[in-house]
Formats: structure tokens, sequence, C-alpha cells
């Protein structure tokens, strides 16, 4: 995520307890993104199976809250591999304040990813170097298989829907309440999801509600298409803060916390897939379900669909395996509290990762949800 418009001091770079403190892959990791296609990229990939690399050529790199690039690949004779990867990490001038989720990002796909049944772009390593705090991941190219990237501006059917909310009931359920995030557990360390985080790891956040900033987005096209009734800066702190307590509350889970149309994909065939792990947490489920249907539908199918599309999740958790299912009315309420965070997220998105006409897509979405479902009316 970029700064905020704030002219304050830049925070010291944060880290997640326990990640980013182990060299993984050749070292050292370069900082910038010509030089991973010289003799870096070679080793990286020889160490994950792929020997015989005889050339990397880099397109344009695509910026955002990490820097992508495709790297078009060629093979010395009698080596094959993949004619494209996409290297994926901090290349820009916001690198070393935003390592710890190129960190976070690289231990889920060589940890967590082999522990979930859901689909996911192969990883074909990752180069993570504390020293320099520099951390990537070299993914598959999903253009090479004909995979379509989901768009802001394309909502989904229904049938795309129900395939992306039985994706991530898989998720959820894989570790509901599981004892890995017990004291002693494989995930004792994972920071709960929350919306306006404390300390450092929050910076960002709060930088965004400070109400100049707020204000400012407000006069931008995505917040004048907002009902006025939610410009109101102290309502939208106040439901920040409770959705915030969501992130300790269980059922835990591993939620993606990223969960919006922009950062999905479907296969050749029309499968599921989701893409940018890079703030997985423990979480309560209500966050991904509520920040996916907002963004993904039409403001008048979600109107039409929601009730029984949250039945459909719920029913494919205990499908999944999940034992306490929660109740519908009850899904349905925390649904209410968690569209804060979209509305907020999208109205203060910075251009600089997406762009004005996706912001004024979206942040209507969650804003007219916010006035359906009465998000303020209790605050």
């Amino acid at each position: 995520m970029p700064a905020s418009p704030s002219t304050e001091a830049t925070p010291p770079p944060f880290r997640l307890a326990g990640e980013g403190l182990l060299p993984v892959g050749p070292q050292p990791v370069p900082t910038n993104i010509e030089g991973i296609a010289n003799h870096w990229l070679a080793s990286a990939l020889a160490e994950n199976g792929l020997p015989g690399l005889a050339h990397a050529a880099l397109s344009e790199p695509m910026e955002g809250t990490a820097t992508k690039a495709r790297m078009a690949l060629s093979w010395k004779p009698g080596f094959t591999g993949p004619a494209s990867i996409i290297v994926k990490g901090g290349f820009s001038a916001h690198r070393e304040r935003m390592s710890y989720i190129y960190a976070h990002e690289a231990r889920f796909f060589r940890e967590i990813a082999p522990l979930i049944d859901i689909r996911v772009p192969a990883c074909f390593g990752t180069g993570e170097d504390p020293e320099a705090r520099q951390y990537i991941v070299l993914l598959e190219d999903l253009n090479l298989a004909g995979a379509q990237i989901c768009r802001v501006e394309r909502p989904f059917d229904r049938a795309a829907t129900q395939a992306f909310l039985d994706m991530l009931a898989r998720l959820h359920a894989a570790f509901w309440n599981s004892d890995a995030f017990a004291a002693g557990g494989r995930f004792e360390t994972i920071n709960h999801w929350e919306a306006l985080p404390a300390g450092p790891r929050g910076a960002y956040q709060r930088g965004q509600l400070k109400e100049a900033t707020f204000r400012h987005y407000l006069d931008l096209p995505r917040g004048r298409a907002l009902p006025q009734m939610l410009h109101d800066h102290g309502r939208m702190t106040a439901a920040l803060e409770r959705v915030t307590l969501f992130g300790h509350r269980q059922p835990w889970c591993i939620v993606h916390a990223d969960f919006h149309i922009g950062n999905l994909y479907l296969t050749s065939d029309g499968k599921p897939g989701a893409l940018d792990w890079q703030t997985w947490s423990r979480g309560h489920w209500a966050h991904d379900v509520t920040y996916f249907l907002i963004s993904a539908l039409d403001v008048v199918d979600r109107r039409k669909w929601v009730e029984e599309l949250m039945g459909y999740y719920l029913e494919r958790l205990g499908a999944h395996g999940v034992p306490d299912v929660p109740a519908h009315a009850d899904a349905m309420e925390v649904f209410r509290i968690h569209i804060v965070y979209g509305l907020f997220f999208w109205l203060t998105n910075p251009v600089a990762f997406q762009v004005e006409a996706n912001n004024a897509s979206v942040a209507p979405r969650f804003g007219m949800a916010a006035v359906d479902h009465g998000l303020f009316d209790d605050l």
C-alpha cells in the first residue's frame, strides 16, 4: 500500500514475528528488477528444479503494492521450462517500508499453499534476503494457460459467484478453529486480521483515516458517487473500530484478506483461482465473504442474491467439514458489520494502486450495500 497524502515522516519498517529472518534462495537477492534477469534468476530456478535457463528478457513492470514483471525465458538445448514467468516483489520507492508484506507472501507460497486445496498460481521459488529486506516470488504466468484475470468493470454472474464462494469455504474450512493458532502452534505468530491495526502495522490505515486525508478522497469521483450519509468521518471511524475487533473473535480461520474481484482469476475452463496473497491472516470468515460479494456483484444482483448466496457459502462450509457452521441470521449480521472495510479502503485507495475508474466502480458498490444493510444505523 502506498503512503497517504500526509507529509509526516515515514514510520519505521514493520516485520511480522518470525518472518523474513532467514535467507532463502541465492543471496543477495537483487533490489532492482533488471538485476533479476541475470545469473540470479537462473540460479533460483535451478534450486527449485528448473535448471538450464539460457536467457531472461524483461517486459514492462506493472507497479502496485508490489512490482510485477513478466520475464520471457529461453532454455539451453536439452532443458525445458515455462516460456515466461511473473516476478513479483519490492522494486519500487516504497520497497523497504512494505517489505513485511512481501515476506508474508513468500511465506504463503513456500509454506501455506501446499497445505490448502485451492487454486493459486504455481510458484517456481522464492528469494528472501533479510539483510537487504528484499523478498520476491517467482510465479506462473497465467496467460500461458489462457487464464482470465477478473476485472472490476465486469461483475460476476451467479454461477461464478458460487464457484468463488465454494473456494472461500474450502480455504476457511482448512484451518477452522485449528490448534495451529494456539500457543506453540504453527500459526501462533500469524497476525489477526484487523481493519485498523495498532502500532507500526497500522500506520498506513490510520494515516488514511485522518480527517484531512479522508476529506481529500471524498472530493474525488469515487467519493462524490457515495451517498452523503457515508461522508460522516466519526461514524466511519466507529464502524472501523468495531469491525477491527472481529479479527480477534472466533471462529478463526486462514483468510485471504484481500479477496476482491480484481485479485481473482478464472482458468480457461472456468475454474476459480486467487492471486495476491500478501495479507493472508488469521481472522473471521466474514471479512473475506463480505469483501468478495460486494466487490464482485452488480448492486442490483447483490440486492437480489445476497441472502441466498450467504446460505450457499454456509452450506459449503459444512460440506468441507466445518462442524459449527454459523446460523444464517448471525452470518448476515456480521456481513453488515464488515461492509465498512471495503467502503473505507476503496474510498481511500490511492491511484498508484487502482486507477480512479476502478475505485469509482467499486466504492459505490460498498456505499449502496452500507445503505441497504444499515451499516451506520446503530452508531
